[in-house]
């Protein structure tokens, strides 16, 4: 039997506050009314959960595994409560996205908000996510729409709609002496990298290039945003591999110096993509809208028969 959510909310007051008393006075109810509450929880656990320190009132082993999946609890709770409320006033439907950071520094949040003008009363959760958590999230039907570089990855029982194309372009400081046109990827394997943390498909391919070379990867920075990845090459932490729009558009006022990549990766193209199965009315709804401005949308393309790019 799961604790009802009022308790939950008290206990977790009280190790909030450490105060079973202030907790009670949040929850405006009388201190033997909550003592009785957390004292039920126990009983029904069979454990201690909370114990009185010098420092006040603190949750034992316990009570901190109980407090971790109340936190959960009373957030989903308050979730429901916000999509029940928007229901109530209207809305027709809630459709989940994530998308990878590409799009979402370029050109995804105007659509998404010619969207919500269009169809205000469908909500878009948005959330970022790699490309590669994008396609497992599709496939475990946590998400319902997916903007992402499916890459080499296999996306059986995924439609891949093509979406947009990036085009990527290395990123340096003004003071940089960098003369050419244009570079391939080798040419920035003697140069300190800024580039973006955690597992992205950027990494991997200068990873490749440097072994392939035999030359050490020089990251000298990692970060998490492209604006971050700007403004640590302005200050000459390095240089760093961006797309053209994001870093047009997050390094202006920054002294940045933007040369296209020639290599054929440089191009990529992203997918909107969606699980192969019938889609609900809102998630087609937004699907059609995302795909209205494309000139590429011919149908479903396979990420095994046209070259996508990388995850990013």
């Amino acid at each position: 039997m799961l604790p009802d959510l009022v308790s939950l909310s008290l206990f977790i007051r009280a190790i909030d506050s450490g105060s079973l008393s202030k907790a009670a006075e949040q929850s405006h109810i009388a201190l033997s009314a909550a003592s009785r509450r957390i004292a039920l929880l126990e009983q029904q656990y069979n454990v201690k959960l909370l114990v009185r320190t010098p420092r006040g009132t603190e949750a034992t082993e316990a009570g901190k595994a109980l407090a971790f999946h109340a936190r959960l609890m009373l957030r989903e709770s308050d979730r429901l409560q916000a999509d029940m409320s928007d229901y109530a006033k209207g809305l027709r439907g809630i459709v989940r996205l994530h998308a990878n950071t590409s799009a979402l520094s370029q050109y995804l949040p105007y659509d998404l908000a010619s969207f919500s003008r269009t169809c205000p009363e469908i909500k878009v959760e948005v959330q970022e996510r790699l490309s590669v958590e994008i396609i497992r999230d599709l496939r475990e039907g946590a998400v319902d729409v997916g903007v992402a570089f499916p890459g080499r990855h296999v996306v059986d029982n995924l439609r891949c709609y093509p979406y947009k194309v990036d085009q990527l372009v290395a990123v340096l400081p003004s003071s940089h002496g960098a003369a050419a046109e244009s570079w391939r990827l080798v040419d920035l394997l003697d140069e300190d990298l800024v580039v973006l943390e955690s597992n992205t498909a950027m990494l991997k391919i200068l990873e490749e290039a440097a072994a392939v070379e035999g030359k050490p990867l020089r990251l000298r920075v990692q970060v998490k945003s492209f604006e971050a990845i700007c403004r640590m090459i302005e200050a000459g932490m390095g240089i760093g591999i961006l797309p053209e729009v994001a870093a047009r558009s997050l390094g202006l006022g920054l002294h940045l110096k933007l040369v296209p990549l020639s290599d054929e990766w440089a191009i990529r193209q992203t997918y909107v993509c969606v699980r192969d199965e019938a889609l609900s009315p809102p998630v087609q709804r937004l699907v059609d809208h995302l795909l209205a401005g494309t000139s590429s949308v011919a149908g479903w393309s396979s990420p095994t028969q046209q070259r996508t790019g990388g995850l990013s």
